[in-house]
């Protein structure tokens, strides 16, 4: 298996797998308590953010396909599309004095974006390279 194929088959559930860890660290801090001395860990909590994670890697997931993706600006523009109404409900849904697993949602949607960003300056720069390249 060449490292093409590895990072395509694992890198969703490697992105998840960060917010996972990210939520158990963020799900420490209880926001604002009228009785701090009965919090107990929240992993109920825990776990519904990480269904939650869970399906917004799957739709990501589902629009990009990796294994087959290969400079699809189509594919590439709807996971924009799709970031940005995440952005937009995480941003919406941001309060203070909330746990602190309450605020991963946005922050991954905000990651989701620069990333996606990154992704597709990276996409043009190696399609002008190769249409350079040939061109010569």
């Amino acid at each position: 298996m060449n490292i093409s194929s590895f990072a395509r088959r694992y890198c969703f559930l490697a992105y998840w797998l960060m917010f996972a860890l990210l939520t158990l660290r963020q799900a420490r801090y209880p926001g604002l308590m009228r009785h701090p001395e009965e919090w107990r860990y929240p992993w109920d909590a825990v776990v519904v953010m990480w269904a939650l994670l869970a399906v917004f890697v799957g739709g990501l997931h589902l629009i990009l396909r990796p294994a087959s993706f290969h400079r699809s600006w189509g594919r590439l523009l709807a996971a924009f599309a799709y970031s940005a109404v995440l952005l937009a409900l995480g941003v919406d849904s941001v309060v203070t004095d909330m746990p602190g697993y309450y605020y991963v949602p946005a922050f991954f949607s905000f990651v989701t974006m620069a990333g996606l960003l990154v992704f597709a300056l990276l996409q043009g720069v190696s399609a002008l390279w190769y249409r350079r390249r040939s061109a010569a």
